[in-house]
This record gives C-alpha cells, sequence and structure tokens, in this order.
C-alpha cells in the first residue's frame, strides 16, 4: 500500500528586498524627505538601526554542530559596523529650520514670502532637458488648430471604389509654390576693397558707396536730387576761403552762416511733406 501526501509550500515574497516604499536612511541624506516632529525623527532612526540588514548570524564554534535549543548553533547579534558616516549630522532638521526661522523675525524678515521669487537652475542637459523640447506649430491658411485630422467623406470612398473610379482622370496638373521667391535673387554686388591715398580727394562714384539695393537704389528722384546737394555742397566747400587767409574769416563765417540757414530751411520744407 503506497501512501502519496502533498504538501503546498508557500513561496516567501522576494519582492520586499527589491523594492521598497522609502530606504532606510532617507530622513538623513534626502533633503526632500520631511518628518513631522522630533519624535518621528527619532522612531525613524531606531528604526534604520535595527532594520533586518544590520541583522547577522554569528555562529558558535564550540556548538556549531549542536540541535539543541540550550545550546544553538548561532547568535543573532546587529552589525557593529554603521553604515552612516560621522560626518552625517544625526540631529533633527527643524531645530535648524526653526532657529533660522527666529533669526529672520529678529531681523524683521518675514520667511517663506520670497521663495517663490528664487528661480531654480534648469540644465539642458540634466533632468530638466525635456523643458527644452516642444512640438512645432506650422501655421496654416485656415484657422485650423493643427492637431486635428479630418476624416475623409463616405462620398470619396464610395467613389474611389465604385463604378465612377474609371471615369476619374488618370492625370492632374498641380501648382507648387516653394518658399524661393524672386526678390531673393536680388543680393549687394560685390565691391572690392578700397583705399584712399593721403591728400587726394575720393572721386564722386566713392561719395555714393553709403547706397545699397534696396536703400538707395535703383536711385529714384529722392536719390538724384541728394546727388545734386552733394555735388553743390563740395562745391560750395572748394569756394571757401582758406582758414589761413585772417582777412577773409569775416567772409567764409557769412558764408557759412547762409550755408546753415539754407539747410534749416531746406529741412522744415522736408519736415511740411
Amino acid at each position: 500500500m503506497s501512501v502519496s501526501i502533498t504538501r503546498t509550500i508557500p513561496k516567501k515574497n522576494s519582492s520586499d528586498k527589491v523594492v521598497r516604499r522609502q530606504r532606510a536612511y532617507d530622513f538623513l541624506y534626502d533633503p526632500v524627505y520631511t518628518v513631522s516632529s522630533e519624535v518621528d525623527h527619532a522612531r525613524s532612526s531606531l528604526k534604520a538601526y535595527a532594520t533586518k540588514d544590520r541583522v547577522l548570524k554569528v555562529a558558535e564554534f564550540g556548538s556549531m554542530f549542536s540541535n539543541l535549543s540550550h545550546h544553538p548553533r548561532y547568535t543573532v547579534q546587529l552589525d557593529p559596523v554603521d553604515p552612516v558616516p560621522a560626518s552625517i549630522d544625526r540631529r533633527w532638521r527643524g531645530h535648524t529650520e526653526q532657529r533660522k526661522e527666529a533669526l529672520q523675525q529678529l531681523a524683521g524678515v518675514i520667511p517663506n514670502t520670497h521663495s517663490w521669487l528664487k528661480r531654480e537652475e534648469c540644465h539642458v542637459t540634466g533632468a530638466d532637458r525635456w523643458k527644452y523640447f516642444k512640438r512645432p506649430l506650422i501655421p496654416f491658411t485656415q484657422h485650423v488648430p493643427p492637431d486635428v485630422i479630418f476624416a475623409l467623406p463616405k462620398e470619396d470612398l464610395v467613389t474611389a471604389t465604385g463604378k465612377n473610379a474609371e471615369q476619374q482622370p488618370t492625370h492632374f496638373t498641380v501648382g507648387v509654390q516653394t518658399d524661393y521667391r524672386e526678390s531673393e535673387t536680388q543680393t549687394d554686388p560685390y565691391s572690392p576693397e578700397y583705399v584712399i591715398q593721403p591728400g587726394t580727394t575720393p572721386s564722386e562714384l566713392l561719395q555714393l558707396a553709403a547706397l545699397t539695393w534696396g536703400r538707395g537704389l535703383p536711385a529714384g528722384l529722392a536719390e538724384v536730387e541728394m546727388i545734386e546737394r552733394a555735388r553743390a555742397k563740395r562745391a560750395w566747400e572748394a569756394s571757401l576761403p582758406p582758414l589761413d587767409d585772417l582777412s577773409q574769416l569775416d567772409k567764409r563765417r557769412r558764408m557759412m552762416e547762409e550755408m546753415e540757414a539754407k539747410e534749416w530751411a531746406f529741412r522744415e520744407g522736408e519736415i511740411q511733406k
């Protein structure tokens, strides 16, 4: 006679060893981790001190192979090595915050009033990289959001698969418009560098070097009048008496005053236009 016994052995859940709600020393290392009071801080410290990770099985060499209860093979002890370095402050952070608030009140500063003005430093290549990416919004002629997709009407689906498909033309003439325009083909012509010899007068052509395409070129009536005024002014400057002639200083001053009056009259006329 054979007897078979079936035993169901529950499997230990090993997920607690991998995933935890919090780490043992978060109350010391994590600046965001906050406890409500000093009592909770002491409770977290005691819980971290007596955690399962620090429990060790120490073998007793005298009774290593014993099965007797009063002569155990090993004893359970806590690891004497503290994993927290001595440089870490184990005190409750609330005392420091309370002292800081008291000093601020004594100094006449209201705490937490300007905290919203502080801007956190963003790292482009770090955890804040996602802030620097955004899906572009391509403008359309119609006022339709870019994320809207219109469904094809059922009539088009019927005609495309029905009897009317043979009547549709096989070729379509479609006009394409690009971003390139004819106005973009006109560029500023190349002008080589030039050097004016000392003691020489620049030519009339060099006087027009400031005119470029779109800014005076092609020349219109206003530009022609400006060129004529520049010619007349150069002729007037050439007719001025020299400065080294003391007998003609009054004449030079009188001519300059007359020219200044003409310039003011011309500018007033331009403003009236």
